[in-house]
């Protein structure tokens, strides 16, 4: 008996039996978003962080940070994660009626760790304090774990299967920071956050833009369910496959830049390339490498036609 797209996306995430590689285009999950947390637009949130949005439909970037000095963060009052969840009988209805319809529920969180702190210090001052002043830059960041371990406890009372989150933690050529420096200031804190999470068996979506294959073996052995969005070019695709097989699903790592830009025979051959690099063993869910809003129709068609014809276990 075939299986259903959301019982494939399972099968496949967890390198069991699935009958095809899932692909980014099948509806399968129900997104529960956090009150008033993100806007495509100028404004300051409810961390005091004033938002600039430079073009229409990209995501605003923190040009007012609240925490001048990083050694008086203790005098930073953090917003309630109450005010994160309102309308939650409503929610509540909603979810019941997307699993009904065989949907997964997941529960989204924007600027989870090092996003949220360099968002509240500034990038430059806070990677400057992971080497001048590190006592403040990991008690910060461990309020900030306490705050984000209590939004995924409210989601495991609301009955998720799944939270994901952004955590863009490298450029196009490495980390932001050194590996030594994820081991010893974000490594434990994702341990702390994520506990709660993986005891109840609900599934990690972890999101980080940029070149993370020198720590894709921490986030395997966390463990994350699944690390999107394996950017192409900023990743040997290999690598990251090597360092995660049996524990950590892929989703992503089709070129947007060639979806943008390319013919459908590009597309064509470039998707067929990273099938054959991630689909082997299973884990892999075939997508774009970013998400963005006006890819051209003709391209987008065959990325996905190549995937289901190519898709097959």
């Amino acid at each position: 008996m075939a299986l259903t797209a959301r019982e494939n996306y399972l099968e496949a995430v967890k390198f069991g039996k699935p009958d095809y590689m899932p692909r980014g285009n099948e509806d399968i999950f129900h997104q529960v978003r956090l009150h008033d947390e993100m806007r495509m637009a100028n404004w300051t949130d409810r961390w005091g962080i004033g938002w600039v949005c430079d073009m229409p439909g990209t995501v605003p970037f923190p040009k007012h940070n609240p925490i001048a000095d990083i050694l008086r963060h203790e005098e930073y009052v953090f917003p309630e994660t109450d005010g994160l969840f309102v309308n939650i009988e409503d929610e509540l209805i909603k979810m019941k009626s997307a699993r009904a319809e065989g949907k997964l529920i997941q529960g989204g969180y924007a600027y989870f760790l090092f996003e949220r702190v360099w968002a509240l210090t500034g990038l430059e001052n806070f990677l400057i304090s992971l080497v001048e002043t590190p006592d403040a830059a990991s008690a910060l960041l461990h309020r900030l774990a306490v705050f984000a371990r209590d939004v995924f406890a409210r989601y495991i009372d609301m009955g998720v299967d799944a939270v994901s989150f952004s955590e863009d933690l490298g450029t196009q050529r490495a980390l932001l920071f050194s590996p030594a420096h994820f081991d010893k200031f974000f490594l434990p804190e994702y341990e702390f956050i994520f506990k709660d999470v993986i005891d109840a068996g609900i599934h990690i979506n972890f999101h980080s833009c940029g070149c993370i294959e020198s720590v894709a073996d921490r986030f395997a052995g966390l463990p994350i369910t699944v690390l999107n969005p394996v950017q192409a070019r900023a990743n040997d695709l290999r690598e990251i496959k090597r360092r995660t097989m049996g524990r950590t699903a892929l989703c992503g790592a089709v070129d947007t830049h060639l979806l943008m830009t390319g013919t459908p025979v590009e597309v064509r051959a470039e998707t067929a390339r990273v099938i054959e690099i991630l689909k082997p063993g299973g884990g892999y869910i075939c997508a774009p490498d970013q998400g963005f809003p006006n890819f051209p129709a003709e391209n987008i068609i065959m990325l996905y036609k190549t995937a289901e014809e190519l898709g097959k276990y």
